[in-house]
């Protein structure tokens, strides 16, 4: 049996312990405020216009039919520079068609490289948040992705990208690319290097509707 005086310390030490963590929880629980009528209208309204925007943002625009003017089957004439000097020339064919409710323009290229297959896959969008173009690029002489943000100049019917490829090193390459659609039967396509600010002619393809 423990002594009186240790009895009477350790009793009042209990009561001291149990009321400090009463204390705590009175604290640590205060009232709840119950949301207002007028913040609750103003959070849905909010989460209502943010709805309605991205619902808008999702939806294909005059950008996304200007490129819909490509779909179908194309003849090209592929020019092909490795160095100064004349080009390689070779021929093949691609299939452009909308895809994802007209929001993007596929190509499907197949024709020959330095007498081997060549098949490439392309995706054109426009991104209505960025209000810029976009696009994606692979192929089978490839490993690495090809992709580049750029603009549309209505008077020159001219869409300019500015890209990224892995380089022959396997560094990172600029690439400046322009596709030029003079009418619905005809497109240019010139891709140039960049390096320390020079750009050197690397491709031209023409492509002639089938």
């Amino acid at each position: 049996m423990l002594p009186q005086v240790l009895r009477h310390r350790w009793i009042v030490t209990c009561m001291a312990c149990c009321l400090a963590v009463a204390a705590g929880r009175g604290a640590a629980a205060p009232a709840r405020e119950t949301p207002k009528a007028s913040d609750k209208a103003a959070a849905a309204d909010a989460q209502k216009q943010m709805m309605e925007a991205m619902m808008k943002a999702a939806q294909p625009g005059p950008q996304h039919e200007m490129m819909k003017k490509c779909e179908g089957s194309w003849k090209a004439v592929v020019k092909s520079w490795m160095g100064p000097g004349d080009p390689m020339i070779s021929e093949g064919s691609a299939q452009f068609k909308m895809i994802l409710g007209d929001r993007y323009l596929e190509q499907r290229f197949n024709g020959t490289f330095q007498d081997k297959p060549f098949e490439g896959y392309g995706l054109t969008g426009y991104d209505n948040m960025q209000k810029t173009y976009t696009m994606l690029w692979i192929d089978n002489s490839s490993t690495g992705m090809m992709h580049g943000t750029g603009s549309y100049d209505d008077a020159k019917k001219t869409l300019t990208f500015r890209a990224t490829s892995p380089g022959p090193d396997g560094k990172p390459m600029t690439m400046r690319m322009i596709n030029v659609m003079p009418d619905d039967s005809t497109q240019v396509f010139k891709m140039y290097g960049v390096e320390k600010g020079k750009e050197t002619k690397m491709m031209e393809i023409t492509y002639t509707r089938m």
